[in-house]
């Protein structure tokens, strides 16, 4: 099957002019994950999955690079158990699925519209146990798996993304990342906005997401910027920045100013009114504390620190070179106003919080930049227009670059995709690795019609790299970028007053914020949406000093696409709550014969009564954050769920709790007693 997925992206190449680069051969290696590999039209795709599960709705596609309707999916690899043990599998679907395990069909069923869920009891062995899962959908129903798993030591659960294994270099596998890699590239460096895609790529809008990002909007740039960066930013974006999507436009001496550069900077520091007001340096030692605090550390480098550093931060040491002080502080407050993509999310800060901040960037931020040629501001409104920034900056419509189709009819090895500077010519120079170039090429071999549509899933763990989602949260076992850099926060909170080091509530040092891997599960994707965007009034974990950020523009795809992931659909059904049941959840809820679970739990606009070590999260906000599946099995074990938890275990590994007044002690019933 995997041999049939390059013979297609081989019969891609042969009827365009474009030709994909071929694959090295590289030895086999494990990591975390499985391969998924996914049939429909005639078409094949391969790509990474960290779980067996899916869910697709009627009329979608199951990848962007496949047709909706009838599709096949199957997983491979492997599957890890510590010790020789029994375990019972189960699976719960809408469509037909089967699971193999070392050679042995474990069991094969279907459902309709309803899930139906089937399930056998095997013995694995210690170690690795090859593992096949396939999944087949007719396409006139929505399509749904989910792989779950139990044994004696632990209730029923999905079976976890850690106990997979893969080979990495699987030729398939590449071939499948390689193309997405490639598609991402070609909608975040915006190569719709010079050449005209008439026919191959969608309306703005339409399809990919991504391909609807914007560029900042050229406004009031002299109130913001100051003209020496502006000139070596525009003459050369990637020494400044690594990984910006910018490219360098003028083609000049390597570390000298182009004068065009120049005069563009001149042309746009005259938008706008300067303001050199500078925030009070006393306040400096309180911005740092707050840099730490709200996690800021965890995507970014300190602004004494120049270059790039094993985390890959956004460096930040040019940051008071570039801005105006009280651009910057407006810029923190809301980072969205003229770029609405920006990564930079919007953390809600107040103006103390933001005066703070910006104090501690313009005392630490140590760059210089020389002073440019002199710039002729006239020359550079004629540049503005001429050089093509307004295609990405204004979205005027392309006109002066070649169509896509044409520079395609040419093998896309030439300009914006050369590999040198002379077969480049005057084209944007996006500082290309010879990996993205392959990966640009490969994509375009295989034509463009997977911008035309798009899976919720890709679009999720897409944008879970492209906003650094793991520089905070961990992620199926792997610590975050934060936990990791401890010490470098620690050094900048000993440096504030303590007295009034910036803290939220009664925040508890160490306490770790919640991990990622089960998100998808776990949340309710209508609130899970407000959440990301910025838009839930309250917070879910007062005891945190950090706070969860807006990231608006992407909260939509992310929570559907988490959730699909995990095998489920964007919302659960509406719970139909039992009255009777409901009166006994609120009596275990209490001291007197129930779990006391109000010591630390507030409910609603009651305290909690007794807190110890830790408190819970406010149990008014349970029914409209937490989902019913995710909730019964945290309830029976939450340290399995959890290691980091304080929640503490209260049912036996039999199911039971010392509680026998109601259920006879039944734990699972008594606990949806108290969901109800």
């Amino acid at each position: 099957m995997r041999f049939l997925v390059l013979l297609s992206f081989a019969a891609f190449a042969a009827t365009a002019q474009v030709v994909t680069p071929p694959l090295a051969d590289v030895p086999a290696k494990s990591e975390r994950g499985l391969i998924l590999t996914l049939s429909a039209g005639g078409k094949m795709d391969a790509r990474a999955a960290r779980l067996v599960a899916l869910h697709v709705p009627k009329g979608q596609a199951v990848s962007p690079f496949v047709p909706a309707g009838a599709f096949t999916a199957k997983w491979d690899g492997e599957i890890a158990s510590p010790l020789r043990a029994e375990y019972t599998f189960a699976a719960d679907i809408q469509g037909a699925f089967k699971l193999t395990l070392n050679g042995t069909l474990i069991f094969e069923g279907a459902g309709d519209t309803t899930s139906q869920t089937v399930n056998k009891t095997v013995q694995l062995k210690k170690g690795a146990n090859a593992l096949v899962a396939e999944f087949a959908s007719d396409g006139k129903e929505n399509a749904a798996v989910q792989l779950k798993w139990w044994s004696k030591e632990f209730p029923a659960e999905p079976v976890p993304p850690t106990v997979f294994s893969r080979n990495k270099n699987d030729a398939a596998l590449r071939a499948g990342e390689r193309v997405r890699d490639g598609r991402l590239l070609f909608a975040q460096l915006r190569c719709t906005a010079c050449h005209d895609a008439t026919g191959l790529a969608p309306a703005k809008g339409e399809g990919m997401p991504e391909l609807a990002q914007d560029a900042p909007l050229f406004d009031d740039f002299g109130a913001k910027y100051r003209e020496p960066f502006l000139a070596h930013w525009i003459n050369d974006p990637h020494a400044i920045r690594p990984h910006a999507l910018m490219p360098r436009v003028f083609a000049g001496d390597a570390g000298k100013v182009d004068q065009r550069a120049a005069d563009l900077a001149a042309y746009l520091v005259s938008l706008g009114t300067r303001d050199d007001t500078k925030p009070a340096p006393e306040n400096a030692p309180l911005g740092g504390a707050l840099f730490a605090n709200l996690g800021c550390i965890a995507c970014h480098t300190t602004p004494d620190f120049d270059g790039r550093d094993e985390y890959d931060r956004v460096p930040l040491a040019h940051v008071a070179a570039k801005w105006q002080p009280k651009a910057l502080r407006e810029f923190l407050k809301n980072p969205a106003k003229s770029y609405a993509f920006a990564r930079m999310p919007h953390f809600r800060l107040t103006e103390e919080e933001a005066e703070r901040l910006t104090s501690w960037l313009v005392e630490t931020a140590k760059r210089e930049f020389p002073a440019p040629p002199k710039g002729d501001a006239a020359k550079g409104a004629q540049l503005l227009v001429t050089s093509g920034c307004l295609n990405c900056h204004a979205g005027l419509p392309p006109t002066t670059q070649p169509k896509l189709a044409d520079t395609l009819k040419a093998g896309w090895t030439k300009g914006c995709l050369a590999a040198d500077a002379k077969a480049r010519g005057t084209a944007p120079d996006f500082a290309l690795t010879p990996a993205q170039r392959d990966a640009l090429l490969a994509f375009a071999a295989g034509g463009f019609d997977s911008l035309k549509q798009d899976a919720p899933v890709e679009f999720a763990e897409r944008q879970i790299a492209n906003l650094r989602c793991t520089a905070c949260h961990s992620r199926d076992g792997d610590a975050s970028v934060w936990s990791q850099v401890e010490s470098e926060g620690a050094a900048l909170i000993a440096g504030a007053p303590a007295s009034d080091t910036p803290a939220e509530g009664q925040p508890i040092a160490g306490a770790s914020l919640p991990a990622l891997t089960w998100v998808g599960e776990k949340i309710q994707p209508a609130w899970m949406e407000q959440f990301i965007a910025g838009h839930i009034a309250y917070k879910p974990r007062p005891w945190l000093l950090g706070r969860m950020p807006g990231f608006a523009p992407w909260a939509h795809g992310l929570a559907i696409g988490l959730a699909q992931e995990h095998g489920l659909a964007p919302a659960d059904a509406p719970t139909k709550v039992d009255s009777a049941q409901a009166k006994i959840g609120g009596q275990l809820l209490g001291e007197t014969g129930g779990f006391n679970c109000t010591q630390c739990h507030a409910l609603g606009e009651r305290p909690a009564t007794a807190v110890f070590e830790q408190a819970g999260v406010n149990f008014a906000y349970t029914h409209e954050r937490i989902r019913a599946g995710f909730y019964a099995r945290w309830v029976l074990a939450p340290l399995r769920v959890d290691p980091e938890t304080k929640m503490p275990k209260f049912a036996d590994d039999e199911g039971r709790t010392p509680l026998t007044e109601h259920f006879d002690g039944r734990a699972a019933e008594q606990f949806e007693a108290i969901r109800q």
